[in-house]
């Protein structure tokens, strides 16, 4: 309920006044008046937007700066994706292909004699995995000692698939 004198209006309970989208009518107007509260804004509530013949959804107008981020990242993917797959070198591509030709220059240096600075680390890794034990120890302190025991079995198993290059005929 409400009370309202000549100089003060006073509201004793929670009321609902108004709702959006409702006219105002003379009693609320003037309740609001006195309590000097003015919550009409004035301006167009855009329905749809008209270009070149096509009408859109006024969701259209809140696209932000993250979403023509990801929508330009994704074209850039796909070029980079086509460019890989016909072999046709773009600057969204470069890096790809020069990562899978370092990743063939890796393999080419396991598999033979030849070395280079980079292929280094990863010769001495499948030379010596206890070497690196340490810092994958410090990355899982809790699964200490059920790795030491996979390593055994995983480098059996190498040792015996050299002689087929890898490839087993089950795997």
């Amino acid at each position: 309920s409400s009370g309202i004198n000549a100089e003060y209006g006073e509201i004793l309970n929670e009321v609902s006044l108004i709702k959006e989208g409702e006219k105002v009518g003379q009693s609320e107007s003037t309740l609001l008046n006195m309590l000097n509260i003015s919550p009409f804004t004035y301006g167009l509530a855009i329905e749809n937007v008209y270009d070149s013949g096509t009408i859109f959804s006024p969701a259209i107008l809140d696209i932000t700066d993250d979403d023509i981020i990801s929508k330009f990242m994704s074209g850039v993917r796909n070029v980079a994706t086509i460019s890989l797959a016909i072999g046709y070198p773009t600057c969204a591509s470069a890096p790809h292909s020069i990562i899978n030709g370092f990743k063939n220059l890796l393999a080419i240096a396991v598999e033979t004699d030849y070395t280079f600075p980079e292929a280094e680390q990863t010769k001495e890794y499948l030379k010596d995995p206890s070497k690196f034990a340490a810092l994958t120890a410090a990355a899982a302190p809790a699964a200490e000692a059920a790795p030491a025991e996979k390593k055994e079995e995983k480098k059996e198993e190498s040792e015996e698939s050299d002689d087929d290059m890898g490839f087993g005929l089950f795997d």
